[in-house]
Order: structure tokens, then C-alpha cells, then sequence
């Protein structure tokens, strides 16, 4: 009897798998596809002037088509220009192609796109290598050598007149030894889009990077220091970093005690509207900033009697003997209070406080979700949200 049992299901669960997996391939998906868009074979003395990015697409897929798509660079949107000989206003048709089967095109917007045309002009940009991600713990990154350190950045004239700042991209994640590999040069506006109507002589760079043991990097977020006060009934409702966090170098015993980095003095005193001011950042010894000390930062101000938005960076509490926090993300916690007038404009970071409660985190990444009992407030102040929901702690063993 158990061995006709046995026998029975080695048998069903074949069959129920390989008819799950023949439903599964055969499920479709129809979603918007949002592809970078290239533009080809434009003759070297024109430029496009406008920033054309992406074309967003409708489409239809098997669902193993569709998680490719999601995660891959199968799907390719390009404009031909080859047809342009001058200056002036065109039309042109993009056309999209997909390196997989069992990929259907329903429409995609724009379907014809408008360029302007212009002359196109040159200067000689120095590029800026952007380093990205972390090596593993314990290792340092040495020198990085680009070849040639500068390009000829080509385009439309507002463009190249404006100097955009030219980087690339170097990617050392888990990086435990020395390494060559090449790149393309890319510019982003000031709202961190790609600008893609430029072009790039020569459009490859040589790089070596020099990875060594000791020193490593990290990046933290930023918290802002106040002096003087908003005037009776104004309170902050955003702080806005640019750029929104800074890197780190240092040793990793030194670098696991820190989670944020505060700022120089902000003078809140008088002031009734948004503002916007460069402070500095106050950087403890043996650490050392990986580019400018100067950070941009916007305070916006709301006015209310009775509500109140405050940023809280969470208190670590109750972590598991032998752990201790080498980084959390996001680091700030954006809260809405409500409570009496007179009580709600005395509320600040200093009596609103977020203990992160650890005591079922467990060593590496773990998502804590927060609730409200993990907020310490003022007596008649309420807590009405807060943004976000969850944060991602990573624990490490304690030496």
C-alpha cells in the first residue's frame, strides 16, 4: 500500500509540475516597456537639439518573455537619421526591435518624433570617473587611471556651450582584486536624466583600477544641524540634500559606526518660505570625504496650526548581543505629528524620537517594518503617518 502511494505521487508530482510550468510559459503579460531610445547615423557636422530619452511601448509577452524584458536590454529603440543632409525640423519613426521570442508590439508613444536639427559644435571635456557600488569589506580602492582623461564632446551648441560634466561609470562591486575594462562617456542633466544627444571622440575609455587591501568606502546618508528657530506656527515639511548622500573612506571598524553624516548650521531664524543654502559637513577624524565638502540643501516651509512634518533618524534599540548595524536604508524617517497649537510647534528632533526596535534582526540584510509604538512623542502629540514603511538594516558580527 505505501509503496503504490509512493509510486503514485513520484508520478503526480512530475505531472503537476510539468503542468504548472505549461501554464506558467504559456501566461501572457501586456505592460508598458519604457525603452532608451538611440539615435543613429546623424552626420557628424549635425546635432539634435532637444533630449529625446525613451520610448514607451506596449506590449505583449509569454510571461518567461516578459521577465526577460524586465530585467535585460532585449528590447532596442532606435531613430535612423541618415536621411538628414542640413539644419532644420524633422520627422522621423522610431523603430523597435526585440531579442526575444513570443514578444508582440501592441503601439508605443511617441510614434513619430519631431527633432530640430542644428549645427553641431565640439569642446574638449575633461571626464570625471563615477565610482559605484563597494568592494568587498577590507579592500581600498587605489588609483584609478582613465585613457584619455579627456574626450571631444560633440552636440548642439546650448548644450556643449553649458559645460555638462562628463563621467564614467565604474562599477566595483565585491571587487577583491585589480582591474582593466572600458566604458562609455555619459552626461546627465541637473535632474539626473541622460542626456543623449551628444556624442563622443573616441567613444571608448580604457580604465585600471587598483584595488588593495585596507581602507574601504561607504555611503551615508546626511543630517542637517539647525540654529535659530522658524517663527511661531512655521515648520519644516522637507529637507532636500543635493547630492543626497556622500562617500565615505576610511577603515571598516571606523566606517561601521557611522550612519549618517551631519551637516554644518542651518539659520532657520526668520524664516517663513522655502530657501535654499550650501553647508558644509562635519567629517570625524580618520575619515575622509570622497569629493566636495560643499552640499546644496533646500528647506521647504509649511505653515500650520495643528500639523506638523518632521525627518527622525532612527535610534538602534534592542540589538542581539554579538551584532551590531554596518548600514540602514533609507537612513531618515519622514513622520506627521498632529496635536494642539501651542504643543505641536514645540515638537522637534529632539523630543520626537524613532527607536528602531532590532531585537528580531538577525546578521546580514533584514527589512524592519516599523509601527507605532516604536515612536516616542510628546504628550497630546499624535503620530498620523510615516514614510517609509520599512528600512533595510544590515547587521554584522561584532569583532
Amino acid at each position: 500500500m505505501k509503496l503504490t502511494l509512493l509510486v503514485q505521487l513520484g508520478i503526480l508530482i512530475p505531472v503537476a509540475l510539468l503542468v504548472w510550468l505549461a501554464v506558467f510559459s504559456l501566461s501572457y503579460h501586456t505592460f508598458v516597456l519604457e525603452i532608451p531610445l538611440e539615435l543613429t547615423n546623424l552626420k557628424s557636422d549635425l546635432a539634435v537639439a532637444d533630449n529625446p530619452t525613451s520610448i514607451n511601448a506596449t506590449v505583449r509577452a509569454k510571461n518567461i518573455a516578459y521577465y526577460h524584458l524586465r530585467t535585460s536590454s532585449a528590447a532596442q529603440a532606435k531613430a535612423d537619421l541618415g536621411f538628414v543632409q542640413q539644419v532644420g525640423n524633422y520627422n522621423v519613426k522610431p523603430q523597435l526591435t526585440f531579442d526575444l521570442h513570443d514578444v508582440w508590439l501592441v503601439n508605443y508613444t511617441p510614434d513619430i518624433l519631431s527633432v530640430r536639427v542644428v549645427p553641431s559644435v565640439s569642446t574638449t571635456a575633461l571626464i570625471e570617473a563615477d565610482i559605484q557600488g563597494f568592494l568587498a569589506n577590507g579592500y581600498a580602492l587605489g588609483e584609478v587611471v582613465l585613457s584619455p582623461t579627456k574626450v571631444a564632446m560633440i552636440g548642439p551648441f546650448d548644450l556643449i556651450s553649458a559645460s555638462p560634466q562628463v563621467r564614467l561609470i565604474i562599477d566595483v562591486s565585491g571587487r577583491k582584486k585589480s582591474f582593466v575594462t572600458q566604458g562609455i562617456p555619459e552626461v546627465y542633466d541637473s535632474a539626473g536624466h541622460k542626456i543623449t544627444n551628444v556624442r563622443f571622440n573616441p567613444t571608448q575609455i580604457n580604465v585600471s583600477v587598483m584595488v588593495e587591501k585596507g581602507d574601504i568606502f561607504k555611503t551615508v546618508g546626511l543630517s542637517p544641524s539647525f540654529t535659530g528657530s522658524l517663527p511661531a506656527g512655521y515648520w519644516i515639511s522637507e529637507i532636500i540634500f543635493d547630492p543626497p548622500a556622500v562617500t565615505l573612506k576610511s577603515g571598516i571598524n571606523k566606517l561601521e559606526a557611522i550612519s549618517n553624516i551631519k551637516t554644518t548650521s542651518i539659520n532657520l531664524a526668520g524664516k517663513t518660505t522655502d530657501f535654499s543654502d550650501q553647508v558644509g559637513l562635519e567629517i570625524p577624524n580618520d575619515v575622509i570625504l570622497v569629493g566636495t565638502n560643499l552640499i546644496n540643501v533646500t528647506i521647504k516651509i509649511n505653515v500650520s496650526s495643528f500639523n506638523r512634518k518632521l525627518i527622525l533618524v532612527p535610534r538602534n534599540t534592542n540589538i542581539t548581543p554579538g551584532l551590531k548595524v554596518l548600514s540602514m536604508n533609507p537612513t531618515t524617517v519622514s513622520v506627521v505629528l498632529s496635536g494642539p497649537s501651542e504643543i505641536i510647534n514645540t515638537v522637534s528632533n529632539s523630543n520626537v524620537v524613532l527607536n528602531l526596535d532590532l531585537r528580531k534582526a538577525t546578521s546580514g540584510d533584514n527589512n524592519i517594518t516599523l509601527d507605532q509604538s516604536m515612536f516616542q512623542l510628546p504628550e497630546k502629540i499624535s503620530l498620523l503617518s510615516f514614510d517609509p514603511p520599512t528600512l533595510q538594516v544590515n547587521l554584522t558580527k561584532t569583532r
